[in-house]
Parts: C-alpha cells; structure tokens; sequence
C-alpha cells in the first residue's frame, strides 16, 4: 500500500514545481496543503520531493485526524511532521481509533477530546467510528467563514480538560483551524456544539475583550472623522 502515497506525493510536488518555476508562478512558502486521513501524510511526504533551494518550503500543511494506518510515528519521513513545513497544524476528531493519538504539528487542537465526536452516535460502532474520523472536515470547512470561531486552549491533560478542569487565562487562548496563528504551538483542546454550526465562539472574558477592543477602535475612528470634518 505504501507505492499509493508516495505515487500522490510525487505528482503533488510536481504541481508545486511547476507553480514554482513559471515565470508568473509563486514560491512553495506561499502555498497551504490541506490533507485528509491518509492525505495528511501524502502532504507531508510533499515536502521530500521538493527542492527547498529551488522551490522554497512548503509554507503550511494542516492535517486533519491523520490516519493510524500504514502510519505509527516510527518513520518521519513518511508521517507528517512539523519539519514537513514552516507552520504544520492538525486537528484531532478520531485519534487512537482511525486516527493517530500523538501531536504530529507545532500545534495540535484535540477537538472535544480527540477521539469522540458529538452527534456522532448511531446504531453500529463503524458508522459511528466513521463519523468521529470525517467529522474533522466539516469543522475545518467552518472555520473558514465563521464569524465565531473554534477557541481553543492549553490543558494540561485530556482528563483536566474531559472534567472542566482547565483554568487558561485569556492569552492563552487561540483560534483553530483556518486562521490559527502560526504562532501557536503545543496541544489545545477545543468545545463544539452537536450541531452546525458546531463553533461556540469565544468565552465570554474574549469577548467582552473583543467589545472593548471594537469599542475603543470604533470611538477612535469617529474622532478621527470629526477632526478631519472641523478642519474642512
């Protein structure tokens, strides 16, 4: 099964050589790979088929519940990790069944525990195995528009964060998926609803936060409106 991954990757990396070598191309610092399951690993096995001279390295991969087959941790030629691009972010939905249990990114976002996923439960354990492992897509596709956001934050263990344990202060707090800081590092974990939209938005100190940021930037630009009016 391993020729599969590595036949994708290969001519993955040569859509980024191509890209990189047209004279109104880009280079590979600019580019975000996003990969599903198995896809997750072909996006890091990318990265050792391309010329870091010559190409640049690949600016983001984001890897979404990371599948445990044919992929253990042993081999980081063949797994993703966080040497596979400048910024490497992986969302955690099905980890330790379909999915790889251990951090494999600068930062990994456990999200409802990493393993079990609301709203998935049905009538046979595949369906619902299955639902917790592709359930991670639709969180990410969320993410892209949401005007809430999936907050996460640092916990010490999954246990502390199952019990409602956590006591992360404000600054702790980042946002997953598309527009997570490449700042973030280590493990978060993250609350979603049952339903979509599955973001809860941030806790209520972030967004009485945010207000006051809004508010202060909202009375300044009024100021600056009412001066620029007195002058004429």
């Amino acid at each position: 099964m391993e020729w599969a991954p590595r036949f994708c990757a290969k001519c993955v990396a040569q859509l980024v050589r191509y890209l990189t070598q047209h004279p109104r191309g880009l280079r590979a610092d600019d580019l975000h790979l996003i990969g599903y399951s198995v896809g997750a690993h072909i996006s890091g096995l990318v990265a050792n088929y391309i010329d870091n001279e010559l190409d640049g390295k690949l600016g983001r991969i984001t890897g979404l519940d990371p599948t445990i087959f044919f992929y253990m941790g042993q081999n980081s030629s063949k797994d993703l990790d966080p040497s596979d691009a400048h910024f490497v972010d992986v969302l955690h939905t099905g980890a330790g069944i379909l999915g790889q249990w251990g951090p494999t990114g600068h930062a990994d976002f456990y999200i409802n525990g990493g393993s079990s996923q609301p709203g998935c439960g049905s009538d046979t354990i595949f369906k619902t195995l299955a639902c917790d492992h592709t359930k991670v897509t639709p969180y990410f596709i969320e993410s892209i528009i949401t005007k809430k956001g999936f907050w996460a934050y640092p916990c010490p263990t999954l246990l502390s964060f199952m019990l409602n344990l956590c006591r992360p202060d404000d600054s702790d707090y980042v946002l997953m998926g598309e527009h997570v800081s490449h700042d973030a590092r280590g493990v978060y974990y993250v609350r979603t609803r049952a339903d979509p939209p599955w973001a809860l938005g941030p806790p209520l100190e972030i967004k009485q936060k945010l207000a006051r940021r809004a508010l202060a930037i909202s009375n300044r630009l009024k100021k600056e409106i009412n001066s620029s009016l007195r002058k004429k």
